[in-house]
């Protein structure tokens, strides 16, 4: 009996190993089937991903691009108004220093012809406007001369 034990036991244990095996079996054939799944949906996950990338990988393209060509015109009508500022004070520093330049070229050659002891231009037209102004004098004064001649012939003509 106890060999019919021990076979019991041996079939019973072997049965249990096969039941133990087969369910590894299965558990393990259960797993590569759900690894073969995941692997799959990894994959697929991964195309659509492309795939969402690629549409809007471009739209951002088109988006980046229309944004660019808005900054480029801001910064072009900022560019042309800033070259227009800096012209205009360009144009006005040179007139300035054109104009001291101006004054300081007169200003020497009539100290050096002064110095030599010709008459310049505004020394002429100083004297002129000197004359102008005795002239009227003159004729006022010879006005009022002839004014008071009538005055006296009148008066000794009354008499």
């Amino acid at each position: 009996m106890d060999k019919i034990k021990t076979t019991q036991d041996t079939v019973t244990e072997l049965s249990d190993k096969t039941a133990k095996n087969k369910s590894r079996s299965s558990v393990e054939r259960r797993s590569m089937l759900d690894f073969r799944k995941y692997t799959k949906q990894i994959w697929l996950a991964g195309l659509g991903a492309f795939s969402r990338a690629e549409e809007e990988g471009n739209k951002l393209f088109d988006s980046l691009v229309k944004v660019g060509e808005e900054l480029e015109s801001k910064t072009a009508d900022i560019a042309d108004q800033t070259v227009e500022r800096v012209s205009e004070k360009a144009k006005e520093s040179v007139t300035e220093t054109k104009d001291k330049v101006d004054k300081l070229i007169d200003h020497s050659v009539h100290h050096s012809l002064n110095r030599i002891g010709l008459v310049t231009l505004k020394d002429v037209q100083h004297l002129e406007r000197l004359i102008l102004q005795l002239h009227a004098k003159v004729d006022q004064l010879i006005a009022e001369q002839e004014k008071l001649q009538k005055e006296i012939t009148k008066k000794t003509s009354m008499k």
